[in-house]
C-alpha cells in the first residue's frame, strides 16, 4: 500500500510539472503575441500617415485645377462706367436758311465758326445714353448786299439735350433738341466794293463804311442736332459729325436803318431767317 501510495504521489508530481511547465509555454506565447501585435501596429503606422498626407495633398491638385481652368478661360470684358464727364471742340461751318426776302441780298449768309465746351453722360440701358453738353458758340459769316459785303457776327451759349445710341462699341448715332442763348449779335456793312443801292427806291448811300444796322436777335433759339461719331480710343477720343438746324427765326423783330430811311412801308429784313450748321469735332472723356 505504502509502494502505490508512492507511486500515485510521484505520478501526481510529475502531472502538475508537466502542467506548470503548459501554463508557463502558453503565457510566453501571449506575450509573444502581443508583442508581435505592438510592431505590427507600430509598422502600420507610417503607412496611415502616408495615406494621410496624400489625402491631404489631394486638394492641392484640385486647387491647381481649378487655377488652371481659370487661367484658360478668356478675360471677361470691362464695362463702362454708368456716367461720364468730358470736353469737346468742333469746327463749324454754318449758314442761314429760310430768309423769305433777301432785299437785293445774293444769297444767304454764310461762313465759319467753331464751338468749345464740357458735356456729360448717363447710362439709361446699356446701348442708351443721355448726353447733355453746354458749351460756348462763335460764328462769323458774310453776305453780299447790292455792292456792299455784309458782315456778321454772333455769340451764343448751346445746350444740346443729346440721346446717344450705341451701335457697335465704337460707334454711335446721336440726336436731340438744342437750346441757344444769343450772348452778342454785330452786323457791319463794308462798303469797300461800291455805293448801297437801297432795293425798292432811288436812294444811294454812297460807300456807307462801318455802318452799323441796328438789328436785334432773338434772346433764344430751338432747334434739332444729330450725327455720328466714332471712337479712336474706346471710351476715350471720339470724333464725330453733326448737322445742327434752327427751327425758331433769328431775327423776328428785326427793322432795318437803311429800309426805314428808304420810308419803305415794309422796313422788316431777314424775316423767317434761321441758323444751320455742319459740325466737324473730337471729344474726349475724363471719367
Amino acid at each position: 500500500m505504502k509502494r502505490v501510495t508512492i507511486a500515485a504521489s510521484a505520478i501526481l508530481f510529475a502531472a502538475t510539472c508537466v502542467f506548470a511547465q503548459q501554463e508557463d509555454t502558453t503565457v510566453q506565447q501571449t506575450a509573444t503575441q502581443q508583442t508581435t501585435d505592438q510592431q505590427t501596429t507600430v509598422q502600420q503606422a507610417p503607412v496611415q500617415q502616408t495615406t494621410v498626407k496624400q489625402t491631404a495633398a489631394a486638394p492641392q491638385d484640385s486647387v491647381s485645377e481649378i487655377d488652371k481652368t481659370t487661367a484658360e478661360q478668356p478675360p471677361r470684358k470691362v464695362r463702362n462706367a454708368t456716367a461720364g464727364l468730358g470736353i469737346r471742340a468742333d469746327y463749324n461751318f454754318a449758314d442761314y436758311w429760310g430768309t423769305d426776302n433777301l432785299n437785293g441780298a445774293d444769297g444767304e449768309a454764310s461762313g465759319w465758326g467753331f464751338n468749345v465746351g464740357v458735356m456729360a453722360r448717363f447710362e439709361i440701358i446699356d446701348v442708351l445714353w443721355f448726353t447733355p453738353e453746354l458749351h460756348f458758340e462763335y460764328f462769323k459769316m458774310t453776305q453780299d448786299y447790292d455792292e456792299i459785303n455784309i458782315q456778321l457776327k454772333q455769340s451764343n451759349l448751346a445746350l444740346p439735350l443729346l440721346f446717344r445710341a450705341v451701335l457697335h462699341p465704337r460707334a454711335f448715332f446721336e440726336a436731340g433738341p438744342q437750346i441757344s442763348l444769343n450772348l452778342s449779335y454785330d452786323l457791319k456793312y463794308d462798303a469797300e466794293k461800291g455805293d448801297l443801292h437801297v432795293p425798292g427806291s432811288d436812294i444811294v448811300i454812297e460807300r456807307p463804311t462801318d455802318f452799323d444796322d441796328k438789328i436785334d436777335q432773338a434772346t433764344f433759339a430751338f432747334g434739332v442736332a444729330m450725327g455720328l461719331g466714332f471712337f479712336i480710343i474706346p471710351d476715350r477720343l471720339s470724333v464725330n459729325a453733326r448737322i445742327y438746324v434752327g427751327l425758331t427765326e433769328l431775327y423776328p423783330d428785326a427793322k432795318s436803318i437803311i429800309l426805314s430811311e428808304a420810308e419803305n412801308d415794309d422796313p422788316s429784313i431777314m424775316e423767317g431767317t434761321k441758323l444751320r450748321a455742319i459740325k466737324l469735332g473730337a471729344s474726349f472723356w475724363f471719367i
